[in-house]
């Protein structure tokens, strides 16, 4: 009866293996179910999380031994289903390798492959509660028809992203419905078309060349006030009365300084879009970082070269 690893997998020698590059390089899976989510799992590592270093004894995949410590309990690294991404900086046993945020942007991508059904695939050693903490260590934590379900949703998931429709909806940021107007708010489904077509930063400017245009109008207004005032003055003193003279020039600037004032006051209290600078800035590369992972998860990184990865047993599990 064939061995089989803690995880319940069976233990594999070195000629069944499934190989597979991420990140520059080059680690071992059970089958190629197991090397399709691992490779995604680790080039989303290296990109959102840290880079891979590739150095010698720092990145591991398959070695035939039992777990550190233990004579009867056998390592998932045997069955080629657990893998050990910068140990040297995240050696077994240590706490606080990495910060708060990167552990978060690990959780989130490990949320992110599952059957379908609410089960993850991976268990990572920094999450670790009766057991020595290994924050390196990655490993699945599932059945062999859990992991085929899995790999079945995910390129189903990244086929559906690479063929975005126009009529596909998107919802609107919080940055983007203050600039889109009143009538929107956060969360507002639109469609990717629309996006195109009337992006946040053209709704921004938009909006402040319509609040230029208004206030532009007010002042022309004003300015024909101005013209009017001049032209019943000028007719007065056509008609050679002093008095009729006098009391057009002073109603005429009595209104035009009425009137000026009403429209500097407008224009001084114009809000515009209510979204600074900082926020779009901060809106772009949150878009900008979306797209990236959306880049490597469709495999549309630029090609690194591969480096071999040891395979020599490792000093931690």
């Amino acid at each position: 009866m064939a061995e089989h690893s803690q995880n319940g997998w069976p233990v594999l020698s070195s000629n069944r293996l499934t190989w597979f590059s991420a990140a520059g390089g080059r680690f071992a899976a059970a089958n190629s179910d197991v090397a399709v989510l691992a490779k995604y799992l680790i080039e989303r590592f290296a990109d959102e999380v840290e880079p891979i270093e590739g150095r010698v004894l720092d990145d591991w995949s398959w070695a035939a031994r039992n777990v550190r410590g233990s004579t009867s309990v056998i390592s998932n690294h045997a069955s080629a289903t657990a893998w050990d991404l910068n140990a040297l900086k995240h050696p077994q046993g240590v706490r606080g390798t990495f910060t708060q945020s990167k552990i978060a942007k690990v959780h989130s991508i490990l949320a992110g492959i599952t059957d379908g059904k609410g089960h993850k695939v991976f268990r990572w050693g920094n999450d670790y509660v009766n057991s020595k903490i290994d924050s390196m260590h990655f490993e699945i934590n599932v059945s062999a028809s859990t992991v085929r379900l899995a790999r079945t949703v995910l390129q189903r998931r990244l086929e559906d992203e690479a063929d975005m429709k126009w009529n596909d909806q998107v919802a609107l940021t919080a940055a983007d419905a203050k600039i889109w107007g009143p009538s929107w708010k956060a969360g507002d489904k639109v469609t990717i078309g629309l996006m195109v077509r009337y992006p946040t930063l053209a709704r921004r400017t938009e909006a402040e060349l319509k609040a230029y245009a208004a206030a532009s109008a007010k002042r022309d207004a004003a300015m024909k006030a101005q013209l009017d005032t001049l032209i019943a003055a000028v007719g007065a003193l056509a008609a050679g009365s002093s008095s009729e003279v006098s009391a057009a020039f002073s109603n005429g600037m009595a209104a035009l300084k009425t009137e000026v004032d009403k429209v500097n006051a407008e224009a001084d209290t114009l809000e515009g879009s209510g979204v600074s600078d900082a926020d779009i800035d901060a809106d772009v590369k949150e878009t900008l970082a979306e797209a990236e992972a959306e880049r490597v998860a469709d495999g549309t990184e630029t090609a690194q070269p591969v480096v071999d990865v040891a395979q020599t047993e490792r000093a931690n599990a």
